[in-house]
């Protein structure tokens, strides 16, 4: 743009919120107030200005003004296209999707984020906000892999760089040294996992980003791999043989949560609740599933599923009760 164009810009972007109060109200902002406002020197200025940028605001796609400022009765007028007035009122699953994506950066992004998660949340109605955070937290926004080794992973893998892991072990969480060649960094339910090639195993393995606890890349050069990376689009396991074909039950938020999941088969019933059928383990992955919900979700079948989940639940109680 040129300079006189940006000069032009400038001024005029003091002269709309001014215009915008106006038009609130029904009315325009005078002339002179407007040369006021936008420093030019004079009302042919002004009206120069308006000229020379009224292509800025119209909407390629649609040929139409997105923002007018026009002169009429010795004032200026400013309307905006219908897509740019009063925003309509989010949904419950709307406002929930936004602060979900803001949550990641609400402690590092600074004041604006913090100010726009707090103004999110107070534009809920009180008796809301419960069940809006319940549905915060049964959201996965997937970001960029975090963590202080995702950048060095993404250049060995780039690279085709054998890399050494300091990897904590889900067992004994014993840090040890693992060679690997690198693949893939995936995000699954809430965590980033690295995919790779264990030299010494020679065999492929999954990693937890946040368990690395350091990443030193090598200079020894690998070649592509045979096995392919579509495996790991869905679920993060190989089926064993114990798997079971599970009917849940889910209401109130879980209900809400799985409505919004296209990839899922639903049955309606009469009570508002929905029942889903998938094929799972029993055992304490599912038991934390289904509890996890506070009571949202419940096993419908089959039967020794169901009593199984009800045997665990009272031992936890046992474990937990006092004395």
């Amino acid at each position: 743009m040129s300079e006189p164009y940006l000069r032009s810009l400038r001024r005029l972007l003091l002269l709309v919120p001014v215009a915008v109060r106006a038009a609130r109200q029904g009315r325009g902002v005078p002339l002179g107030r407007a040369v006021e406002l936008t420093g030019a020197r004079g009302v042919p200025e002004l009206l120069a200005d308006l000229e020379s940028i009224r292509s800025l605001w119209v909407d390629p796609e649609r040929a139409e003004d997105l923002v007018s400022l026009d002169v009429e009765d010795g004032e200026v007028h400013l309307l905006y296209a219908h897509e740019l007035g009063r925003p309509v009122a989010l949904s419950l699953a709307e406002g929930a999707v936004l602060l979900a994506a803001l949550a990641p950066f609400e402690e590092t992004a600074g004041k604006p984020v913090r100010e726009a998660v707090r103004k999110l949340r107070k534009a809920i109605p009180e008796p809301l906000r419960p069940e809006a955070e319940q549905l915060v937290r049964g959201l996965d926004v997937v970001l960029a892999p975090t963590g202080p080794w995702a950048a060095a992973l993404r250049e060995a893998i780039a690279a085709r760089l054998e890399v050494a892991l300091e990897y904590r072990a889900v067992g004994d969480g014993v840090l040890a040294r693992r060679t690997v060649e690198p693949r893939a960094l995936f995000h699954r339910d809430g965590q980033w996992y690295l995919a790779a090639w264990n030299v010494e195993k020679a065999h492929e393995h999954l990693y937890r980003l946040d368990r690395i606890a350091s990443v030193t890349t090598g200079t020894r050069v690998f070649g592509p791999h045979q096995a392919s990376l579509a495996r790991y689009a869905g679920k993060l396991y190989f089926e064993s043989g114990a798997e079971r074909e599970v009917t849940l039950r889910l209401c109130g938020v879980a209900a809400r949560v799985a409505r919004s999941n296209p990839a899922l088969r639903l049955r309606e019933n009469g009570d508002g609740s929905v029942s889903v059928v998938q094929r799972v383990t029993p055992g304490n992955y599912l038991a934390g599933a289904v509890l996890g919900w506070g009571g949202d979700a419940t096993v419908e079948g089959p039967a020794d599923v169901r009593e199984g989940l009800r045997a665990r639940v009272a031992e936890l109680a046992a474990r937990y009760a006092d004395g």
